[in-house]
């Protein structure tokens, strides 16, 4: 337990070496960080931790592109630690959820970075792509960084899925709610077009954007706005077959989600 940074591992077998100051959890371990309100609760099939090396501390990071720059710290900072999950990871806290195969997490600038098939689900909203890096601020989502590939499919009615795709998404929390996100590069979109009775009178299908922006508001899709030379069609809704509105690569995973800390080590 590290009561500075609230974060706790539980497991039915763990292993310190005081030495290497390294920790290995593994039989169902799991990882609490705990928040003001809502905490973030991490497993894996083996949890690692350990020492951020000092050749690390001053290099720059070069898939975020920033230095990091080492200054006076007590050694034994647990800031300076980091974690890491191999297979079956799987992630919960009230305003996001995810899964994916490995992830590695930094006490330095607080970024879970998900590989292999990463999925996350915040507002409604299904989120995947190659790579994910999931920024928190103060124990809460702050920002969703999807690499290559990126697609955010949310379900609207029966066999009716609201899709954005795009080489990456950005997605931005506000108070650890879903409230803003942008794919951009070769975005796509399939968008069903509600009327102020909210039934359905037609779906917007953009085949090409630069830049898709979508604007959430009370955890729901409120608004998409297209920029940069969009092309794109609006079909009535009598006209458009539902099975042919799905954007290449498509999939909905519901039942891979943790809907509750207490699905995390269900299959």
């Amino acid at each position: 337990r590290d009561t500075a940074e609230g974060l706790s591992v539980i497991a039915n077998s763990l292993v310190a070496d005081n030495k290497n100051n390294t920790l290995l959890a593994t039989q169902k371990p799991l990882m609490i960080l705990k928040g003001d309100k809502d905490s973030v609760y991490v497993r894996a099939d083996t949890l690692f931790s350990g020492k951020i090396p000092d050749s690390l501390l001053s290099r720059t990071d070069s898939v975020q592109g920033m230095a990091i720059v080492k200054t006076a710290r007590n050694p034994n900072d647990s800031s300076l630690r980091f974690l890491q999950g191999y297979h079956h990871v799987r992630i919960f806290s009230d305003s996001l959820q995810a899964v994916a195969d490995s992830l590695y997490y930094s006490g330095m600038d607080s970024i879970f970075r998900l590989y292999t098939n990463p999925i996350a689900w915040a507002g409604g909203y299904q989120i995947t792509g190659d790579t994910m890096f999931l920024y928190t601020r103060n124990k809460k989502p702050d920002r969703l960084y999807v690499f290559e590939n990126g697609l955010v499919v949310g379900k609207t009615g029966e066999n009716m899925y609201n899709q954005v795709k795009g080489n990456t998404i950005n997605g931005y929390f506000k108070d650890g709610v879903i409230d803003f996100m942008r794919a951009k590069g070769s975005a796509e979109a399939v968008y069903y077009i509600k009327d102020d009775s909210m039934a359905f009178v037609g779906v917007n299908r953009v085949n090409k954007a630069d830049i898709i922006d979508m604007i959430f508001k009370e955890k729901a899709l409120n608004k998409v706005v297209l920029r940069n030379d969009a092309d794109g069609i609006i079909n009535p809704i009598r006209k458009v077959n539902p099975n042919d509105m799905k954007l290449r690569n498509f999939k909905w995973l519901e039942d891979r989600r943790p809907k509750t800390k207490f699905e995390l080590f269900e299959d």
